[in-house]
């Protein structure tokens, strides 16, 4: 059977519990840190070790084709840019529609990109 508890007594039983409890702290938590820590960095280097490889350039009136074509069929497409990271890697390929234009910028998936700027352009 329990023992019921009036309010002075409860607030004396908790009074004693609290004046002899140490908390671990980030003990406790370590495991789920490391965990949690190990698998963002296994995911980083995962990310980190894809390399994307140059496609074959196209000439800018094929490229200007193929991108009037996906707009034109709202198609979606696939961009690689000649531009590369911080690291000297290619980027991956930028997707999505073909959003507009207007004279040497396209909009391409709420990315404006020059033309001058793409490498090679594919139809998905």
């Amino acid at each position: 059977m329990k023992k019921k508890f009036n309010q002075k007594e409860f607030d004396q039983v908790l009074d004693d519990f609290f004046k002899t409890y140490q908390d671990r702290g980030m003990k406790k938590w370590q495991g789920f840190f490391l965990s949690d820590h190990t698998a963002t960095i296994n995911k980083d280097k995962a990310q980190r070790a894809v390399v994307y490889q140059k496609k074959k350039p196209m000439t800018p009136e094929a490229i200007s084709e193929l991108l009037l074509k996906a707009y034109a069929n709202k198609r979606q497409v696939a961009v690689q840019l000649n531009e590369l990271d911080e690291e000297g890697k290619r980027q991956p390929d930028l997707v999505g529609f073909v959003e507009g234009y207007e004279k040497d910028l396209i909009l391409i998936a709420k990315t404006k990109v020059s033309l001058s700027n793409i490498n090679h352009v594919e139809l998905n």
